[in-house]
């Protein structure tokens, strides 16, 4: 299997250190320039994999490359001794940016060896396969997959498209692993882990690449190691971050006593060039000396990290440690989870398959798809992969659920809240068959836990939700803020949806007493895809930023809690700064190719008021068949359209939404798609996808845009074919009663669509990403928030010092 070299583009000032990168990383595809603007033409014309960069302009070098080259590895070149731009480099890092440095200043070898250590592609070799096929089990699923190459530490997989990859981000474990030939086993490896997983085109066909790393004889069931951060920005960025969100740290000593416990912590960095150091309070089971080593662990974002660190001072009140040197980062969970308390408890029942006696334990934290329980491991026998039939879930108001479940891990118990326990433990557990009061019952204690101010919104009067739309301007042209028949659609879709089934919608509200600060919802509009719209918060609110931040991270959460959900969505208009700034920064960071996707369209409207202006002679429009729909799930795949493919319902047994259809219908509301084609020589040349939804759904109207699909775009006739096609969705939706027809097109559509009569309003865009990358939104999404909160604390310090 041949692999293309790595390009690497080198930008710094000195032609002697250009000069000996270039002779150092050949036989690499290198540019090397001397400045940001002579970077910017280059990448302009080229995305390399690697930037080489001078530190001296990180900040603004970056807002390039996020523009220019999202995917392109980054590695700033920062002696040690210049503090201000390590600091710099820091902040940075803080905000979420992610990137290398190297020490320019070091010897030749050292920076060179650390550079091709950044570089290397993989650390063994790869043996192409022909006939292979892996099979290994996840979460008690059995996948199948290809075996595209094998090595001495793993091998590459191949899934289809729509392959449940949802349960699959990297770092989760996979088991009995085994790789066959004509059905005879040829590799027993017993375990594994995802590494990697990434979209590959080829050939017309567009599949998963998934990197699987062979688990070592003897390896522990506990986390996986995903990478070990040696660099120190990195380090110091990651602890800034964690201490940030959780001013504590679980500390153990590494000789003497070894319990862990978790202790006050707080990051020192007196800004005079000495290296930073964590301040702890004292333990209550050991004690430090100087010169102790103690293992630090701390968890964030779905990822559990570990580092040891040496006590430097001891005080009355706490010890002092030095910054570690590394962390090892580890793969923890993909999804929320809450601490039960006394308000909200939870308990569970389980009759052991093992003795077959009943026990009953508090749980410590759960969510809606597993939970943890603690345990005297003295007195009881829980082993991981223990399959529990019959468990029982009390939920806080007395009322008792089946369930299944099977023990995904165990561990000594962190802290001192199990008292007369000779042996306290962990016991994590995955539940199954859940009944769906009992899923909702703790949905709703993680909301009210989450955050208390929150409360459901789908009982709430409309008219006053209303009205805060009206406060904050969210004006949309088929629902004016004055008084109309339209108010009362408005009004009797919501009472519709405030009693549908959860999954379908939920709404949020924020508030202080009575008054309403801020509101979102959510909304299934396919499938498997949750959308969230209509985030809304008081403008005379100080605190409207962190009320948009909770909320929209409430919606994303309440969607990840469904299993049945695999994509999120938001839409915003692009003239509307904040949101572009904010959720624009964020898909273009998480940016993966097959997981996440940002398009850009045109909203055109057409009032029914107005007359269509058409073409005499249009091409013949008829309905889809099924075998036009396999046509076009064949075309998307081709393309490696995949995200848009699966979030949007756009596979054949699934394009027409039947299934969601009657998901909506049974509490009397709409939604589904009509499809629309006009023929060319030997296959269609263009098609209308005609989206359908009870009015209201979305204020918007997003539900009930028509958008096209043309294979050709340059094809002599595909402008008449969308003419045809238009006319064909606008006479279909006033057969439906609508008031007026919305498109969402491409930018090469709207002069076509203005023509006819169609307005232009704006262009909007549409971020879709797969629920497995989650925790890096919230991980991005508080990064951004707290750079938005540094710098309003700057510019507000600016203007005291200004009005001294």
């Amino acid at each position: 299997m041949l692999t293309r070299e790595q390009s690497v583009l080198i930008v710094h000032p000195d032609p002697v250190l250009r000069a000996g990168l270039v002779a150092a990383l050949a036989p690499r595809e290198i540019v090397a320039v001397s400045s940001r603007e002579d970077a910017a033409r280059t990448l302009a014309e080229r995305v390399p994999d690697v930037v080489l960069a001078d530190a001296m302009e990180a900040r603004r070098f970056i807002r390039d490359l996020e523009r220019l080259a999202p995917r392109a590895l980054r590695v700033f070149l920062c002696p040690k001794s210049e503090t201000e731009a390590m600091r710099e480099l820091v902040d940075v890092a803080a905000e979420g940016h992610e990137f290398h440095t190297v020490d320019p200043t070091v010897s030749v070898e050292e920076m060179i060896r650390s550079l091709r250590e950044l570089l290397r592609q993989r650390s063994s070799k790869r043996v192409p396969t022909v006939g292979l096929h892996a099979c290994f089990t996840v979460e008690g699923q059995t996948l199948h997959a290809l075996c595209l190459n094998v090595g001495n530490e793993g091998f590459l997989l191949k899934l289809p498209v729509d392959a449940p990859i949802e349960k699959l981000p990297p770092g989760t474990r996979l088991f009995d692993l085994r790789v066959e030939r004509a059905g005879q086993v040829v590799l027993r490896a017993g375990g594994g882990f995802v590494r990697h997983i990434g979209l590959e085109r080829t050939h017309g066909d567009a599949f998963f690449r998934v990197g699987v790393q062979i688990e070592r004889a003897g390896a522990g069931i506990g986390y996986v190691e995903l990478a070990t951060i040696d660099d120190f920005v990195r380090v110091l960025a990651v602890m800034r971050r964690a201490l940030r969100r959780q001013p504590s740290l679980q500390c153990m000593l590494v000789q003497g006593v070894r319990f862990r416990e978790e202790l006050a912590a707080t990051l020192i960095e007196d800004g005079q060039g000495l290296r930073p150091e964590l301040r702890c309070g004292n333990p209550q089971q050991w004690t430090v000396s100087v010169g102790d080593v103690v293992q630090v662990f701390f968890d964030m974002s779905g990822k559990s990290y570990r580092g040891w660190a040496a006590v430097v001072r001891t005080e009355a009140d706490g010890f002092t440690l030095s910054l570690p040197r590394s962390l090892s980062m580890y793969h923890r969970r993909a999804s929320m989870r809450f601490r039960a308390d006394q308000e909200q408890p939870f308990a569970i029942s389980i009759l052991s398959p093992i003795t077959g006696e009943h026990s009953e334990h508090p749980v410590m934290d759960l969510q809606p798809m597993g939970l943890s329980i603690v345990y005297d491991a003295a007195r009881e026998v829980l082993p991981v992969g223990l399959i529990i039939d019959e468990l029982t879930l009390l939920l806080p108001d007395g009322a008792r659920a089946l369930c299944s479940a099977e023990v995904r891990d165990n561990a000594p118990l962190l802290d001192q809240t199990a008292g007369g326990m000779a042996r306290p433990f962990r016991c994590g557990m995955r539940l199954t068959q859940v009944r769906p009061e009992a899923r909702q019952a703790v949905i709703n204690a993680f909301v009210q836990a989450r955050c208390p101010q929150v409360r459901d919104g789908r009982t709430e009067p409309f008219s006053k939700i209303w009205e805060l739309a009206q406060k904050v301007h969210l004006f949309h042209p088929d629902y004016p803020f004055e008084e109309g028949p339209h108010l009362q659609v408005l009004e009797d879709t919501h009472q519709k949806l405030a009693g549908a089934s959860e999954g379908l919608t939920r709404t949020f509200l924020y508030c202080d007493g009575p008054e309403l600060l801020g509101h979102v919802s959510g909304v299934r509009t396919h499938s498997h895809t949750w959308m969230f719209q209509h985030l809304m918060v008081l403008p005379t609110v100080r605190r409207g930023e962190s009320i948009s931040r909770e909320l929209s991270a409430l919606c994303v959460d309440y969607a990840e809690a469904h299993e049945d959900v695999h994509y999120l969505r938001i839409f915003w208009r692009i003239q509307n700064k904040w949101p572009d700034r904010v959720f624009g920064w964020i898909a273009r960071s998480m940016y993966i190719e097959g997981l996440t996707d940002l398009r850009t369209m045109n909203y055109t409207r057409l009032a029914f008021s107005q007359p269509l202006r058409t073409r005499k002679e249009l091409p013949q429009v008829r309905p889809a068949t099924q075998a036009d729909l396999r046509w076009m799930e064949d075309s998307l795949r081709a393309r490696g359209d995949v995200v848009r493919l699966m979030a949007d319902d756009l596979l054949a047994q699934e394009a027409r939404m039947n299934t969601l259809s009657k998901r909506y219908a049974v509490h009397g509301l709409q939604r589904g798609r009509s499809l629309f084609v006009v023929d060319g020589e030997d296959a269609p040349l263009a098609m209308a996808l005609a989206e359908e939804a009870t009015p209201g759904l979305s204020w918007p109207e997003m539900t009930t845009a028509f958008s096209f699909v043309v294979p050709d775009p340059q094809h002599p006739r595909a402008a008449e074919a969308r003419e045809a096609l238009a006319a064909r969705c606008v006479e279909h939706y006033r057969e439906q009663g609508k008031a007026s027809a919305l498109a969402l097109v491409q930018d090469d559509e709207v002069e076509g669509l203005v023509s006819l009569g169609f307005r232009w309003h704006c262009r909007v865009a549409e971020w879709t990403f797969h629920r497995s990358t989650a925790r890096t939104w919230h991980m991005l999404m508080a990064a951004v928030f707290e750079r938005l909160q540094n710098r309003s604390a700057r510019h507000l310090d600016q203007d005291e010092d200004r009005a001294a």
